[in-house]
């Protein structure tokens, strides 16, 4: 009996490993590493408040390094150390206006982890693997809360299919200026473009304006910056979505149909092979 139904019996098998295989295994590999590092470059402008003249300064070119680099795990939640810096494009020269930061992940969603990190965050830090049109909450730094980016369009962009988000948020609530007492506020346009298999962001511009409102009805900018992707920087994020989305493709979809086919096609051979028996 064995015999004649061992073709079926190893069809069996090879759909029940495909199954395993995309929904145990491949959702472990496609966690963010333990020892995940990237580095983001961009460049742009800066203009800040002149105290002597009430202007904003003309703007200053920048180029701009958001350094990522995990630096343990707690519970399965990564620990990311990101620190930001603005240099000054011409001279060389560090400008006050970076950040150090300590974020707790998940390692499948990519969203903050509350509890984890230097302080409790919300909302996503990018953009998650299988990425959906739909709008995602994301924590910016300079804001302290989560901001909405919103789904906007699909389209093609140096060859690939993309997700366009934009984060459009005015007159945010940033509570007081250099302890003053005086109100600030911040207002934050950013674009994004994801591969949407990979979740990988292979263009973003952001604008940021810092506020001040030394009067009722009164707003004054101190502070902005327009900073985007340099092109070595998409021509990195574009290559690294081409092949992160090929990988996952292969790994949960074309080969999970493939063994399952073949699958298929042994358990139909089996029977056929005990029926004319």
């Amino acid at each position: 009996m064995f015999k004649r139904w061992w073709p079926s019996f190893l069809g069996a098998l090879l759909v029940a490993a495909a199954f395993i295989w995309v929904y145990v295994f491949f959702p472990v590999m496609a966690k963010l590493p333990a020892d995940y590092e990237q580095n983001y470059y961009f460049s742009g402008t800066v203009q800040v408040l002149n105290s002597a003249t009430n202007q904003l300064n003309p703007a200053m070119p920048v180029n701009v390094t958001r350094a990522l680099k995990a630096s343990g795990l707690e519970d399965d939640v990564l620990l990311l150390d990101q620190k930001i810096t603005f240099t000054h494009a011409q001279a060389g020269t560090e400008l006050p206006f970076g950040s150090e930061e300590v974020y707790g992940l998940d390692r499948t969603t990519r969203a903050n982890v509350a509890g984890y990190g230097d302080i409790s965050r919300t909302g996503q830090f990018t953009f998650p693997a299988d990425t959906q049109k739909q709008d995602y909450p994301f924590w910016s730094a300079t804001a302290n809360q989560s901001l909405t980016a919103k789904f906007v369009k699909e389209e093609t962009y140096q060859g690939l299919t993309v997700y366009v988000f934009q984060v459009d948020q005015k007159n945010i609530n940033l509570g007081t200026y250099a302890n003053t007492g005086i109100p600030q506020s911040g207002d934050f346009l950013i674009n994004i473009k994801v591969e949407p298999v990979s979740g990988v962001p292979v263009y973003s511009d952001t604008t940021t304006t810092l506020k001040i409102s030394p009067a009722p009805s009164v707003s004054m900018p101190i502070f902005i910056s327009t900073i985007a992707y340099t092109s070595e920087t998409i021509d990195e994020m574009v290559s690294t979505a081409e092949s992160t989305q090929s990988l996952i493709m292969w790994a949960s979809v074309y080969a999970f149909w493939i063994v399952v086919g073949v699958g298929i096609v042994f358990i139909g051979i089996g029977f056929f092979r005990n029926r004319a028996a």
